[in-house]
């Protein structure tokens, strides 16, 4: 049950609306049986906007909350609207941005000292001034109880905040607006696939004698040109990057035999491809806007493990897309990017229980390298559910969810194109 401030209930603070939602067939008993928010919450990113109505109550179990806090900012993390009026703001106030408030520099509103003096209470335990003692960009109307609403977006995040009663009506209608301008933009997955492959032309590794050796490698073109060929044949776009942009460097081994597939070929002499690996965008640049993607496919080859293993950068961006329910797929040495990201900051790793596979250490071996460098190895460390093949060289896929994370590995080159149509796969089924 939600009980009821009774003065909202006397003279002209009874509007007709509040006469309407008490007295109306389908509203009347709304607040005698309302809904666990921490069970809503298990499904938070169905949901439009997540709007925290005021009353003095509020400071009771809103303020300080951290459960609300960790509600409010999944809300945030996954594009949901969040609306608070009067003293709702209160449950906005536990938000945290690294160690710093969320608030600090939103634009902001909330019951005004001045409105808290004149209901007998101190202005120092205001919404205002617990949002300036924040660092907030708090503003209010020019007369106390005149409606006031503020809109700010931070990060991609939006807020809105009304300040009294008078507001609740103006901070509803904004908040419907901003969901109708969401909706009339294009579909959230509507940016297709980026392909991530290596800029490193050279490696340092350890060959089976223990011996340090420099490799010349790079991109295996079969794990970008099959993928690039899956995505673009199942009506998506797709987007080629590195980390630092620029040219990505194939490795020649890549583009002998058998290993010289005819989607290699296609992707190398395509009129729309041959030219993408000379002029590659910059991941960073892309991460910027990284919801308006459906997935990233972290293309292998051992170069990666001269880039991709041990970004921090890499790492970041992965764990926001994994946050922002982008898909994550990498194939081969690919899966050495996913290493650093972490379940959360300062965390374990994401990857600790979670079904993968990668490079197998007799695959690596095979080569004439260290088993204990391996993919296999690597991601056994940090304690993965790590599967491969029964034979080194053959196909074999892993596909797992974590905590609502989706991430699809592939062992090896002959995985690629498995891997691919799993990403796909999963993209299809999220959009119906």
């Amino acid at each position: 049950e939600v009980p009821v401030d009774e003065g909202s209930k006397q003279g002209d603070f009874f509007t007709e609306d509040s006469k309407a939602f008490v007295e109306g067939a389908a509203t009347k008993g709304l607040l005698s049986s309302s809904k666990k928010l921490s069970d809503l919450a298990k499904n938070l990113k169905s949901y439009d906007a997540i709007f925290l109505a005021g009353g003095f109550g509020t400071i009771g179990d809103f303020k300080g909350s951290e459960e609300l806090t960790s509600i409010v900012t999944k809300a945030f993390e996954e594009g949901v609207i969040v609306g608070a009026v009067c003293h709702g703001p209160v449950g906005l106030l536990g938000l945290k941005e690294g160690k710093e408030s969320a608030l600090k520099g939103m634009a902001v509103t909330g019951f005004s000292s001045a409105e808290e003096k004149a209901c007998g209470y101190a202005e120092k335990n205001s919404v205002q001034a617990e949002m300036e003692k924040l660092g907030a960009v708090y503003t209010c109307a020019a007369e106390a109880f005149h409606p006031h609403v503020v809109t700010a977006e931070k990060n991609g995040a939006f807020c809105v905040t009304g300040q009294n009663p008078a507001s609740s009506k103006g901070t509803a209608e904004k908040v419907v607006e901003l969901i109708k301008k969401k909706k009339e933009q294009p579909s959230p997955t509507s940016g297709g696939v980026i392909i991530l492959c290596t800029n490193a032309s050279k490696v340092e590794l350890e060959d089976v004698k223990g011996e340090k050796v420099t490799k010349d490698t790079g991109l295996w073109l079969e794990e970008a040109a099959a993928p690039y060929k899956v995505f673009k044949d199942g009506g998506l776009e797709v987007t080629v990057a590195s980390l630092g942009g620029g040219e990505v460097p194939v490795d020649a081994g890549s583009k002998q035999g058998d290993f010289y597939t005819e989607d290699c070929k296609a992707f190398e002499e395509g009129e729309a491809t041959k030219g993408l690996l000379s002029s590659t965008k910059k991941l960073s640049d892309l991460a910027k806007n990284l919801k308006s993607y459906d997935a990233i496919f972290l293309a292998g080859g051992f170069g990666t493990i001269g880039d991709f293993k041990g970004s921090k950068d890499l790492a970041a961006i992965l764990a926001q897309a994994f946050k922002e329910g982008v898909v994550v797929g990498a194939v081969c040495h690919g899966p050495v990017g996913l290493l650093g990201v972490e379940e959360e900051e300062g965390k374990e790793s994401l990857l600790k229980g979670m079904e993968v596979t990668g490079f197998s250490s007799a695959e690596e071996k095979a080569c004439g390298y260290a088993e204990k460098n391996s993919v296999q190895a690597e991601m056994e460390k940090i304690g993965a559910a790590y599967t491969c093949a029964d034979a080194p060289f053959k196909a074999h896929v892993v596909t797992a969810e974590k905590d609502g994370k989706v991430c699809v590995t592939g062992q090896n080159p002959a995985s690629s194109k498995g891997a691919a149509e799993k990403v796909l796969e999963i993209i299809k089924n999220k959009k119906q």
